[in-house]
């Protein structure tokens, strides 16, 4: 899914980051398919229409989503750093870092503060970095944790799923997070996957079978079409 980066919303991330003084962003999720790629994406975008020099990172070893389209691994330390990399599905591409491509490799991003030396080797060559981290509570021996990343970076930013991400999910996270050398920016609600108030209505509309169907469509189709009931409920 694409997130157009000139939406309201992306602007005010945007702002709450500018705002902060923020450099580098790791933005994560308690679970898998919340939506932090397309978040990654929308705000790399808006740094670049900014005219920031951006280095977008890819640390979701649980779901990678973006290759290169020149073959440069990430553990390079020439004076040049970052190469064109493509998302695997909308095909953007931006400057940036893939996973590294083996155990040995991943293994000193794994630590804090080798991280921490990175990004702010990366940051004298980049206006801002932004990362994408695996999920907090989907992590194993292959994974980066996103407390590590976060812990690296200025300000992180939870994504939650609407009606998917429950409240002890979030409390887990939370913990996980509650650290001196982590600053949590925010939290976005994905409410993608929640059905608005008016699609709530209509489908309820639908269970009364008495009521001839094409009464059922007219009505239906003037509820989808009100703006106070496109609300999510």
């Amino acid at each position: 899914m694409i997130i157009p980066a000139t939406h309201t919303e992306v602007e005010q991330i945007y702002l709450a980051a500018e705002m902060q003084g923020c450099r580098s962003v790791c933005v994560t999720s308690c679970q898998p398919g919340d939506g932090v790629t397309s978040i990654v994406t929308a705000l790399a975008e808006r740094y670049l229409f900014s005219g920031y020099k951006t280095l977008l990172v890819d640390l979701n070893t649980f779901h990678p989503a973006f290759e290169g389209v020149e073959v440069m691994p990430i553990e390079q330390s020439d004076e040049h750093v970052g190469t064109l990399i493509s998302h695997s599905h909308t095909h953007q591409l931006f400057t940036g870092l893939t996973i590294p491509n083996t155990q040995a490799a991943i293994l000193p991003f794994k630590d804090p503060t080798h991280l921490s030396s990175a990004v702010n080797h990366w940051l004298k060559e980049y206006d801002r970095v932004i990362f994408d981290t695996t999920p907090i509570l989907h992590i194993n021996r292959g994974s980066i944790p996103a407390q590590v990343v976060a812990s690296a970076c200025d300000q992180t930013i939870m994504v939650i799923m609407g009606g998917s991400t429950s409240t002890s999910q979030l409390e887990k996270a939370m913990n996980l997070l509650d650290n001196k050398s982590i600053s949590l920016l925010g939290s976005i609600l994905n409410l993608k996957q929640q059905a608005s108030l008016g699609q709530e209505l209509v489908r309820e509309l639908n269970r009364f079978k008495f009521i001839p169907q094409s009464w059922r469509k007219r009505l239906g189709d003037r509820i989808l079409a009100n703006d106070f009931l496109a609300q999510t409920a």
